[in-house]
């Protein structure tokens, strides 16, 4: 039996999950989430990164990926998040005059310029009924949590690329599947 979270040799897609530290909701306005976004874009342009389904939430973000070679996979996301740490926590110092809560502030200041927690949680999806699960959970998060009635109504999930054919955000690597 395989154990959970981690990634094998010659696999397919994940299931991940990366969370803020103690999950702050600091993915509070449309330019953090560009700063996620350019990411995910620049690891599926550059690191061959091939993501199915994503959400980004305001404490934390999911994703179905796969790579080539899975084994890539750790190295990938360790990457996106230090990249994104960094460029997410000099936003919010340089950004005072976006009225930034003083909790936020004082996570800056009390973290640095690490803002996720370690650690992605893979999970090994082994089959399309397992795919569609995880998929469903991703569109559904926002709904679940009262942010929007739909899940193609959050702008910042792949519900919108798979209900409205909206790829203006992020393109899904679906030939890939």
């Amino acid at each position: 039996m395989r154990s959970r979270f981690k990634v094998y040799p010659d696999t397919g897609m994940y299931y991940i999950t990366s969370t803020i530290i103690d999950w702050t909701p600091i993915i509070i306005n449309d330019d953090i989430c560009t700063i996620l976004i350019n990411s995910f874009k620049h690891c599926q342009e550059h690191k061959n990164l091939w993501i199915f389904g994503y959400v980004i939430m305001p404490n934390h973000f999911h994703m179905i990926i796969s790579m080539e070679n899975s084994l890539d996979i750790p190295n990938v996301i360790r990457d996106m998040k230090r990249y994104t740490s960094r460029k997410i926590s000099n936003y919010i110092k340089q950004n005072t005059r976006q009225n930034f809560k003083p909790w936020l502030k004082q996570f800056c200041a009390t973290n640095g310029n690490t803002v996720w927690q370690k650690g992605y949680h893979p999970i090994l999806i082994e089959s399309d009924k397992w795919f569609n699960q995880k998929l469903d959970y991703i569109h559904y998060n926002p709904v679940e949590k009262g942010f929007v009635d739909l899940p193609e109504y959050w702008r910042y999930s792949s519900a919108r690329n798979y209900i409205l054919d909206d790829h203006s955000i992020l393109s899904l690597d679906l030939d890939k599947l």
